[in-house]
């Protein structure tokens, strides 16, 4: 989590995006409390393209894994293809447990053909956190691992484990460790690596639930954190929520720290989509 004594990270000014033949779904999707599972669910053959395996003899380790790479790009490329709004806030909580600073950063976000995530910020007022600082690497991780966990297409730089089957609120799920195939450098805070376990749903074969932290720590300090996903508004699950509750330990001080993000207002978003800065014109 953020270094003590940095300064606060600034924040970016709003992106203006310009896009070209935009199609986006008439359907408004209300906040995660709205959530309807409505479609049908989505089953192994629908994403595979054969059939799943018998229930009785479930599927071996390597062929779970497998699957895990190829059904989750799948899901990759469904989510890079919507729009959605993030509500963040990160809280530091005193000893009685009430709230002692807030940093709260709304945003929308859309992807380019290319697949990158671009962010627009919709509120942002000034952090009253004190006992730390929220740093680069925070608002990166918020947009990143957090957000989605393994990053499947470097896929080569994990190693995966079986950590065999669980059953997760009723649902009967394969449980995989992640980690980093070298150690995270210390000194390159900039590349981000999940470590933790996923939660695939046996028939879907679809993440259900993310839980781990973020590495390398350097100086700074990152909570565990968990990240669901539901089905929203495609028969895909897309995340919906992602919470930390932890105690971040720094040189001769502990904060508790907490995390509450919510993910919603899916949208299809069929276009390309131009970034221009404020003071710049889109080409005709």
């Amino acid at each position: 989590m953020s270094r003590l004594f940095l300064d606060y990270l600034k924040t970016p000014g709003l992106l203006f995006v310009a896009a070209v033949s935009l199609s986006v779904a008439a359907a408004q999707q209300g906040p995660l409390g709205s959530l309807r599972n409505s479609n049908p669910p989505l089953h192994a053959v629908d994403l595979l393209r054969e059939p799943p395996a018998p229930p009785v003899l479930r599927r071996s380790p390597e062929r779970a894994i497998a699957d895990l790479v190829t059904v989750e790009t799948k899901v990759r490329e469904a989510l890079n293809q919507h729009t959605f709004k993030r509500d963040v806030v990160l809280q530091t909580i005193g000893r009685n447990g009430e709230v002692t600073g807030e940093y709260v950063r709304n945003s929308q976000f859309v992807f380019d053909d290319r697949g990158n995530r671009i962010e627009r910020v919709t509120y942002h007022p000034q952090s009253t956190i004190r006992e730390m600082r929220i740093t680069r690497e925070d608002i990166q991780d918020l947009a990143g691992a957090q957000l989605l966990g393994i990053d499947v297409f470097e896929s080569n730089k994990y190693e995966l484990t079986f950590a065999g089957q669980e059953a997760l609120n009723a649902c009967d799920t394969y449980a995989i460790d992640v980690a980093p195939r070298q150690a995270p450098d210390p000194h390159r805070m900039s590349e981000r690596f999940f470590v933790g376990r996923v939660w695939i749903d046996s028939t879907s074969l679809q993440i259900v639930k993310i839980r781990g932290v973020v590495e390398p720590h350097g100086k700074q300090r990152f909570p565990i954190f968990e990240t669901w996903r539901e089905q929203a508004v495609t028969p895909f699950l897309f995340p919906t929520r992602t919470e930390a509750d932890d105690v971040l330990h720094f040189h001769g001080r502990d904060v508790h720290y907490r995390i509450k993000v919510r993910y919603y207002d899916y949208q299809r978003f069929a276009s390309k989509v131009s970034v221009t800065e404020a003071n710049e014109s889109p080409s005709h």
